[in-house]
């Protein structure tokens, strides 16, 4: 995917470029929406938010999630690839690892910040 805009700027359209454009790096078929285009923008319009929803999640989560679900999936001569809709519908597990991992790495990142403000503090 060529989007040069950052990802906390990211926007459903954005989202849905990525998952096509990955989807068929990774599996070689083209992405094909659950329940369709629209239903998949409002799912992922719920998380981002959009003008009229307020964001509930930022984007770089959002595809963190994408992308394992990307890594874990495994594709059958029944089922060659995977869609937002799937991954939001049955990999809520993912989704609540991939959540507990950032919090983790951001209590880590607030622990670090503080004891350098500490360090400082004893220096002056």
């Amino acid at each position: 995917m060529s989007n040069d805009k950052p990802i906390e700027k990211w926007n459903t359209t954005d989202f849905h470029a990525y998952l096509s454009a990955r989807h068929k790096e990774l599996f070689g078929v083209d992405y094909v929406p659950f329940r369709g285009w629209q239903a998949e923008k409002g799912m992922l319009g719920n998380l981002i938010g959009t003008r009229k929803k307020p964001r509930k999640h930022e984007p770089a989560l959002v595809k963190r999630f994408i992308d394992e679900c990307f890594r874990e999936y495994k594709p059958s001569r029944e089922y060659p690839g995977i869609s937002f809709g799937f991954m939001w519908a049955y990999k809520r597990n993912v989704w609540q690892r991939v959540q507990a991992e950032a919090q983790r790495e951001a209590e880590a990142q607030d622990q670090t910040s503080s004891k350098d403000w500490d360090e400082i503090a004893e220096w002056l």
